[in-house]
């Protein structure tokens, strides 16, 4: 009797360690399937960047590689770069940002599909691989890849906390502190979208204890970046603010459009400003000329702030500072039509300013690429660079912004129509996920092309966007009619 009791009590234990083996193997496809479709995707994304040969570089890479603290600009994307490339591999940060993307799109995918499908997958990122900016913006060593990310990371947190994993909880978090402090503009641009997303909420009636808890742990990377910004400037730059070159930024663009050129000439020089001579003698001098276009005595800001010798004189983005913020204030309180005149202006421009690579030129700071590339990454990088198409101008940059013609219009129709169909079936926050897009896409607009001016880049980082909402409202479509299937064909058995 006793030999049969631990016989039996071995074939128990058998059965109970290869049900063991059995569940840590199906725990290991689980993991294993989602893993090799991100990968894959991430692949499929990189194969533009694949073709040029070498990673999308533009005038602002130099600073991002470089890695020199600079009043204008955040230093947090060139030390997340540095952590993957370590001096030594130039194409770990691509990499890096390929499989962020990836993941971003698979997450979106499980949750608008309800269930994690490769297929789904699949499609979406060939749609956006063929019909997007994404392929360009995961080759470039750029912050603007991070715009489209905070938007991205902030509506998860707010509308998909609860379907994320604790791992992907984290991973979110961390994400959104690297992604809101690539750039300047995006914790402004993370608090619009928050503050939109708490008002959509309030809108379907959430609990507002609900929508306060979700707002609080969004607001948790935003809070950390903002300080982590506010800490560079005060640590680098000697000076408490949150954008330590911020109203020079703005003061070049207001006196380009106008608004603030026209102040200064009713105000100069009795007000005593540094700035004053250039005003008046922006043709005749040969001290500020560089500051004027060749045709009028219409500044032009880039010439301003990146060429100027007098620029550098007059203290640069630091030492101009205070005056500037006074220049702008004075300009707002005098002028406050002539202000937003130039806002509508800018934003009117930007909307049909977002050609996809329109900056995949050779650069005419080249001389200093090399020089960077060769002292951080070796002339066998600097030699793949000199080889790249982009190198050697052979990207068909007009190609792709007649591709964009076409697709920008249809898929922000689609987005539309998707979403339309979504509200009238009562799926309130796939309907949201448009709104916010096309909110998102208006904020940028705006704060971009008043501070700093209108140029394709800044819009092209988003409208990758709007494939992706269509994409994902379309899902979630296909999702609710399954759902409504499944009842009926319940309701006709019971029946």
């Amino acid at each position: 009797m006793r030999n049969v009791t631990l016989l039996r009590g071995g074939v128990t234990a058998q059965r109970m360690g290869l049900f063991a083996i059995r569940q840590r193997a199906l725990a290991l496809q689980g993991l294993l399937g989602p893993a090799l479709a991100i990968s894959a995707g991430a692949a499929v994304l990189l194969l533009p960047v694949t073709i040029n040969g070498f990673p999308f570089v533009y005038l602002d890479s130099e600073d991002y590689l470089v890695f020199t603290p600079m009043p204008y600009r955040s230093p947090y994307y060139g030390l997340f770069i540095f952590f993957f490339h370590l001096k030594h591999f130039i194409w770990a940060p691509i990499f890096a940002q390929a499989l962020i993307a990836s993941h971003l799109v698979w997450v979106l995918v499980r949750i608008s599909a309800g269930r994690a499908d490769p297929s789904y997958f699949s499609l979406c990122i060939l749609v956006l691989s063929v019909f997007s900016t994404l392929p360009i913006l995961v080759g470039f060593i750029m912050a603007d890849f991070f715009t489209p990310v905070t938007f991205l990371i902030i509506y998860v947190i707010c509308f998909h906390w609860p379907r994320l994993t604790v791992i992907e909880r984290f991973y979110f978090l961390l994400l959104g502190c690297v992604a809101i402090s690539a750039h300047l503009t995006h914790p402004p641009l993370a608090l619009a979208i928050l503050v939109c997303t708490i008002v959509f909420q309030a809108t379907l009636r959430l609990s507002p204890r609900l929508i306060l808890i979700r707002a609080s742990i969004a607001s948790i990377p935003i809070v950390l970046a903002m300080l982590a910004m506010l800490l560079n400037n005060i640590v680098v730059h000697r000076v408490f603010a949150l954008y330590a070159a911020g109203p020079t930024l703005l003061l070049a663009n207001m006196i380009e459009y106008g608004p603030a050129r026209r102040y200064l000439e009713e105000a100069c020089p009795a007000a005593g400003y540094k700035i004053c001579p250039a005003i008046h003698d922006c043709l005749t001098n040969s001290h500020w000329v560089d500051w004027c276009a060749s045709s009028s005595p219409r500044w032009n800001a880039n010439a301003f702030l990146w060429n100027s010798e007098a620029f550098r004189q007059l203290g640069g983005f630091v030492g101009l500072r205070d005056e500037a913020g006074s220049i702008v204030a004075a300009t707002i309180k005098s002028r406050p039509w002539e202000v937003l005149d130039m806002a509508r202006h800018t934003t009117m421009s930007a909307f049909v300013t977002h050609a996809p690579g329109a900056e995949l030129e050779p650069l005419i700071t080249d001389e200093w690429m090399v020089d960077v590339l060769s002292k951080k990454f070796g002339l066998s990088t600097v030699r793949a660079y000199k080889e790249s198409l982009q190198a050697r101008g052979l990207i068909p940059r007009d190609m792709l912004r007649l591709i964009d013609d076409v697709t920008f219009p249809l898929a922000f129709g689609s987005m539309l129509m998707s979403g339309l169909l979504c509200l009238r079936r009562g799926l309130k926050e796939p309907a949201g996920f448009a709104i916010l897009v096309c909110v998102f896409f208006v904020a940028n607009a705006v704060l971009c092309s008043f501070a700093s001016g209108v140029f394709d880049r800044y819009q092209a980082r988003m409208t990758w966007l709007f494939p992706l909402a269509a994409l994902l409202t379309v899902l979630s479509l296909g999702r609710s009619r399954g759902v409504d299937d499944a009842r009926y064909a319940v309701g006709s058995a019971k029946s």
